[in-house]
């Protein structure tokens, strides 16, 4: 297990026209899901240090730190894809070169098909869970993404003044990683976590039972704030979603609670997905 504290890296690739960079990929089967025409979203800034940068169904995000930037997830490989991302990037004021980690939390191609020809123009570490490494290079084979370190349960990524949390939280997919962070609202301080794959899929009762005690953990945790979704649907029922949010944080007036800060919300939603797993295993 490494912990990894790490000051801000020499950025030695310049970014380029992605014309002249893309990769060929195995092929991809286009859906709504990933048709940027229908899914292209404008960026925004979540929180003082946490700016969204993806499309309408699966996020991604940036952490701003003191030396330099988190990326989080890197979505689909199709067309477009890679203007798209570094042009979202750009839109918030970020400048991409900055990005010295993209940490890949789950081996669905939705979450990084795209890491391949961002490594073309970016020369930030990638790091994904192990298992999750070889899912990867199941589907891709020698065009899976390189990867620089691997995540291990309770490892911490410290950026300048920002430390990331690091647990593997399988389920999902067998190396699913979640993440524990600080974020700010107008300089105050609220503990985010960031549940990378919160639905199981796998019809082994073991790996369920595990992924329900895993939700109860993180239950316990103490002084959770902010949840932090990786598809605009991740929500407690009933409460919106991730664009319904966005709509309230871009009309808030001074002095009106954030929209994100929900601490009852983010336990209810744990609560529900314990639930829907637990009626899951009964049926076994």
């Amino acid at each position: 297990m490494v912990t990894r504290s790490i000051g801000a890296l020499v950025v030695g690739i310049a970014i380029s026209m992605a014309i002249d960079v893309v990769v060929a990929q195995p092929a991809l089967r286009h859906s709504p899901r990933n048709d940027l025409s229908l899914m292209a979203r404008e960026p925004f800034q979540v929180f003082d240090n946490l700016y969204f940068v993806g499309i309408g169904e699966v996020a991604s995000y940036v952490i701003e730190t003191s030396e330099g930037l988190i990326l989080i997830d890197t979505m689909w490989d199709n067309d477009g894809y890679l203007d798209y991302h570094l042009g979202n990037i750009r839109k918030l004021g970020l400048d991409p070169a900055d990005i010295e980690y993209v940490l890949i939390l789950q081996g669905h191609r939705d979450h990084f098909g795209g890491a391949r020809n961002l490594q073309g123009v970016i020369g930030a570490q990638f790091g994904t869970a192990a298992e999750d490494q070889k899912m990867m290079i199941e589907q891709f084979g020698e065009y899976a993404p390189r990867i620089d370190f691997i995540i291990e349960h309770g490892d911490t990524l410290t950026l300048g003044d920002t430390t990331v949390h690091l647990e593997v939280t399988p389920g999902h997919t067998p190396g699913t990683t979640s993440l524990r962070f600080p974020v700010y609202d107008n300089g105050t301080e609220y503990q985010a976590y960031f549940h990378g794959g919160p639905g199981v899929r796998s019809d082994d009762p073991a790996v369920i039972r595990r992924f329900i005690a895993d939700l109860e953990r993180i239950k316990r945790i103490p002084g959770i704030d902010v949840q932090i979704a990786g598809h605009f649907d991740s929500w407690l029922s009933g409460t919106g979603d991730l664009f319904d949010r966005a709509e309230q944080l871009a009309r808030r007036r001074p002095g009106e609670p954030h929209p994100w800060v929900r601490p009852a919300e983010f336990q209810g939603f744990l609560d529900e997905r314990i639930a829907i797993t637990r009626e899951g295993l009964s049926d076994k």
